[in-house]
């Protein structure tokens, strides 16, 4: 005998109907009639429907005719009333007999009713009972009176019926916690905006009720900071932990703005906070578990100065706006151009912040000014030669250096502003460096008389450790540095060359600028010359060279070897060379409107002779040894 299910559902078609149904009041009901009602049921029958209504509405179920084989117990035919398989009744007979729901409507527990009609068999003449015929409805449920016994009220204060649910309510000056159930003491966004004040919490000194929720705001002027002044009497529940205390249930939570929040519980006092802002937040969280006699407090302001900005080297600062050192005051750093400046962006702003500090960027600490190198204010427009060359004019050649070691004279190029960079067989003798007491250094003008006027003095002298030329034929190395006892400040008659930049090149033909105040021609004799000189010569191909050094061989005995650490500039017809007293000086190419050192005056054979070429040495093989010499020292 199979089973046979009718499953009933009162559902609708979309969300807005059924809201629709419920807003309006309509209510939901359904009529529940045995098979072939109201003609005699047939035997051998299992029917079951399943009645369902929404949430919060209960089923009514009224039998509103009964007409079903009467059996001891309903054991043979019946139809039984189920809810959640409990079994609410079992109902024979007729509408006069002691078996059947009569005219007490049956009402579920939940928003489900299960119907079985059951008929067997054991009649073999054809009986003539009609069945059953039953309404039924959805009936509002009224949570507010009905109770779990020993669960609580659903509502702490005011439970609120509403057509399948409810809502909880709470009296003036409280508020209805996040669990919807509970009426927490209303002490949110209180705002203090006075110079001064007093909090506490909610009924101190007597103890804090439960379920706080209390929010206290101090918002003063933003040139004002805020220091809070905790009462000895304080007392917040805590929970004993390994690690200490723990504000488990209870704590007042202070928030300032850019810092972490600080948790306070326990029976000692904070004392005094100093917020460094001038906008504090107070969070009072209490539940209904432990008890806390509550805490009291004294705010009081006092302006924010952040005192004079720190000073920038090379550079100088302009106050835009705000009181002066004030919070929110504005001042713009700016550096002494166009010698020096920032390495990135030209406009650096520091804000008076309030905790006291100068800041742009979450930084205290004041930009630096580069020195701009390899731009100098005037630019030569001519080119001639040093061996009977042209005078530099003043400016044109800001970072030539002379030096002169124990009385001889020589060249040298600045490259920051307390190193200067030259040749290494310019600082040694005897195959060891010079004494640093031995060394002047001179710059800043283009004439001997004046530039000897302000020497500077030597820290240290470093000179490459891979130079080894006793005997004047290895010239590989050939580099040095000085590090002077002050720093220079610059300007249009001092400023650094560039050194090259990573992988630069040296392409044959490309002009290079030489000077220097070495040997000079006048008439038939060479002497040193008294002014700075200057000459243009091209990048000489690295075989020419070697092929110019052979043949120079087959005239002198000895002559040093071209290596890799060195490069040729000059012309084959002569005429056009640096000579004796211009080594260590610079070999400057033009790149991108910078003008970079691309050598250093080392070696030559005879000073502008026919098919011969000056030698340089190739700063650019040696940027990570100079560059290491200047951090380490």
């Amino acid at each position: 005998m199979g089973w046979t299910y009718c499953v009933i559902w009162f559902l609708f078609w979309s969300v807005s109907e059924c809201w629709q149904l419920f807003n309006s009041q309509r209510v939901i009901r359904g009529e529940v009639q045995s098979p072939q009602y109201p003609r005699p049921y047939p035997p051998n029958l299992l029917k079951q429907w399943d009645l369902w209504v929404p949430g919060g509405y209960q089923i009514q179920l009224s039998v509103t005719h009964l007409d079903i084989k009467a059996s001891w117990g309903c054991h043979q035919d019946s139809l039984s009333v189920l809810h959640d398989q409990k079994v609410l009744g079992k109902f024979c007979g007729q509408e006069n007999s002691n078996d059947h729901p009569g005219k007490e409507p049956i009402l579920s527990q939940g928003n489900s009713l299960t119907l079985i009609f059951q008929t067997n068999n054991s009649t073999a003449e054809l009986q003539q009972h009609i069945g059953f015929a039953a309404i039924y409805k959805a009936v509002d449920v009224d949570e507010c009176s009905k109770q779990d016994p020993g669960s609580g009220p659903l509502c702490s204060q005011i439970c609120v019926n509403m057509p399948g649910s409810y809502h909880c309510s709470c009296h003036y000056g409280y508020k209805l916690h996040l669990d919807q159930h509970t009426c927490l003491l209303s002490c949110d966004s209180c705002i203090f905006d006075k110079h001064e004040g007093r909090l506490s919490s909610p009924g101190y000194p007597d103890p804090s009720p439960p379920f706080l929720s209390c929010k206290y705001i101090i918002s003063v002027e933003p040139r004002l900071t805020v220091t809070l002044n905790f009462t000895d009497s304080f007392h917040i529940e805590s929970v004993d932990a390994q690690q200490g205390p723990r504000c488990l249930h209870h704590w007042l939570q202070v928030t300032i703005p850019d810092r972490e929040p600080m948790k306070l519980c326990g029976g000692k006092s904070p004392g005094l906070i100093a917020t460094n802002s001038s906008i504090v937040r107070l969070d009072y969280h209490t539940n209904n578990e432990g008890l806390s006699h509550g805490w009291s407090l004294h705010y009081s302001t006092k302006a924010i100065d952040c005192g004079e900005p720190k000073p920038l080297l090379n550079g100088g600062i302009t106050f835009l706006s705000g009181l002066q050192n004030q919070n929110r005051s504005v001042v713009q750093y700016h550096c002494n151009e166009p010698f020096y400046s920032f390495s990135q962006g030209t406009n650096v702003y520091f804000t008076c912040e309030a905790d006291g500090k100068w800041r742009s960027n979450h930084t205290d600490v004041p930009p630096t000014c580069i020195p701009v190198c390899g731009k100098p204010t005037k630019l030569i427009s001519a080119y001639q030669r040093i061996i009977g060359g042209r005078e530099a004019p003043d400016d044109t050649i800001p970072w030539q250096v002379l030096l002169s070691v124990d009385g001889q004279r020589a060249g040298g190029m600045v490259i920051a502003d307390r190193w200067i960079m030259t040749a290494a067989n310019v600082l040694t003798y005897n195959g060891n460096p010079v004494l640093k007491e031995d060394v002047r250094i001179y710059m800043g003008q283009t004439d001997i008389k004046t530039l000897q006027n302000s020497p500077l003095f030597a820290a240290s002298v470093h000179v490459h450790p891979g130079y080894n030329n006793p005997d004047f034929l290895d010239f590989d190395s050939n580099i040095a540095l000085i590090k002077l006892q002050e720093p220079i400040t610059f300007n249009s008659s001092i400023m650094p060359i560039c050194l090259p930049a990573e992988g630069a090149t040296y392409v044959t033909g490309m002009m290079g600028l030489v000077s220097g105040f070495g040997l000079t021609d006048f008439g038939r004799r060479r002497l040193l010359t008294n002014k700075l000189k200057y000459v243009q010569l091209p990048v000489v191909d690295q075989e020419t060279c070697t092929d110019s050094i052979t043949v120079a061989r087959r005239t002198k005995d000895r002559a040093p070897s071209l290596t890799n650490n060195m490069f040729c500039a000059g012309v084959p017809e002569g005429g056009k060379d640096s000579c004796r007293g211009d080594s260590g000086g610079p070999f400057i190419l033009r790149d991108d409107g910078r003008f970079w050192a691309a050598g250093i005056v080392s070696w030559g054979i005879d000073c502008g002779r026919q098919g011969t070429y000056g030698v340089y040495t190739k700063v650019s093989n040696y940027l990570d040894w100079i560059n290491q010499t200047m951090q380490e020292n």
